[in-house]
């Protein structure tokens, strides 16, 4: 079985230089190659050390697109001259190639429109990875046959916002590799990095990761650590930046700056962290929190938490609550009183240590439920039953 992926013009696979949609692809091709059950042709941009991984792959034909994306804040248009000459190219390719599936991995789904016509239908899938407010354009259902939602939040938006079977919209969870989150560090390293980052050893550490834009909420955070009974215990760990490994700082987060002001030592503004080293700091926290205020579709840092073993709070937003269960999170309403719960939710597992590591246990075993593994297993499943139909 031949399928083709077609990644957004961002970032590479493998997944080199993060990017969510991309690292789960990268597992997605990773869980293949134990089975080599399908064949697939990834399409991506061009950089050099995916070119260099991308070599020891059994079960997948890279087809990299060189071209200069620099905008990386993931606005998609139509018109843009990159998206367009990255789909002439990709066609190009896809002229020649025998596939049984068609898969576009999020991006501008409604603009490959101009790609997809050239298509049969019955072989075009769109998986989304937004909003799902992105198929309110009736492009979706003249280009696509099926449709792959990331939870069921997000397929009851897609539902909502386009003329859709809902039997042609399948639940995918999204999914990580947990072992690269359930890996300890020595005690020489935890020392270290409590150095680096002026963390006492009796100090409860709060972790938020994620980019540091208002959506996020990491600004009712910051006010709600500051309303801390504990705050003299603990210290907050905001790990990640507006626009990933960008250098330069946004309005936002200086406001940011400026609501700890007065607390410089018990703020620690890590700025962006690899992906792939972000279970060493997790090795130092000890408490997890997601406090999004927009409905995410999904979410992979509560998993990532999860596998890490760390008790979470999170915001009762989008697709979380799938998640998580009440053994493993405390789950916050979004309204007036945020920022008094997210404090109050934080105090009692500041409180309680036996509690942290009961949801931390709790955690651990739940995310195993979106377990790479898992997500091939599910992934495969699907592309067979839509197969045989």
């Amino acid at each position: 079985m031949n399928i083709v992926l077609i990644m957004p013009n961002v970032f590479p696979v493998p997944a080199t230089k993060g990017g969510a949609v991309e690292t789960l692809a990268t597992n997605l091709l990773l869980e293949n190659e134990k089975s080599g059950k399908i064949h697939f042709i990834c399409f991506s941009v061009y950089e050099e050390e995916a070119f260099r991984f991308s070599q020891n792959y059994q079960y997948t034909e890279f087809i990299y697109i060189d071209e200069k994306r620099e905008n990386k804040d993931l606005t998609f248009v139509s018109d843009d001259k990159n998206f367009i000459h990255y789909m002439d190219k990709i066609y190009e390719h896809l002229k020649e190639i025998r596939y049984d599936f068609v898969i576009v991995e999020g991006g501008n789904v409604a603009g490959y429109e101009y790609l997809l016509k050239k298509l049969p239908k019955e072989k075009c899938l769109v998986h989304f990875h937004g909003s799902g407010k992105e198929a309110n354009n009736v492009v979706m259902t003249q280009v696509y046959d099926k449709y792959i939602a990331i939870s069921q939040y997000q397929k009851n938006v897609v539902l909502k916002n386009a003329q859709i079977a809902e039997a042609d919209v399948n639940v995918l969870y999204n999914a990580v590799n947990l072992e690269e989150f359930d890996k300890q560090i020595s005690e020489e390293e935890k020392n270290a990095l409590r150095q680096k980052y002026h963390i006492e050893n009796n100090d409860v550490v709060i972790m938020y990761v994620g980019r540091t834009i208002p959506k996020k909420g990491v600004k009712e955070l910051l006010l709600a650590f500051k309303q801390l009974k504990n705050i003299a215990k603990s210290k907050m760990m905001i790990v990640g930046s507006a626009n990933f490994d960008a250098k330069t700082k946004t309005d936002y987060e200086a406001e940011l700056e400026k609501i700890v002001a007065d607390i410089p030592d018990k703020i620690i503004f890590t700025g962006y962290i690899a992906n792939q080293d972000l279970y060493k700091l997790q090795n130092i926290a000890d408490i997890a929190i997601v406090p999004s205020i927009w409905e995410e579709p999904f979410g992979l840092v509560v998993v990532e938490n999860m596998a890490a073993g760390l008790p979470l709070v999170v915001t009762k937003m989008g697709g979380i609550p799938e998640i998580v269960n009440h053994q493993s999170a405390f789950i916050v309403e979004n309204d007036e009183n945020l920022i008094t719960n997210l404090s109050q939710k934080l105090d009692v597992l500041i409180e309680n240590p036996d509690m942290r590591d009961q949801m931390g246990k709790a955690g651990k075993e739940r995310a195993k439920l979106f377990s790479s593994e898992k997500y091939f297993e599910n992934f495969y499943q699907f592309i067979q039953k839509i197969k045989s139909n």
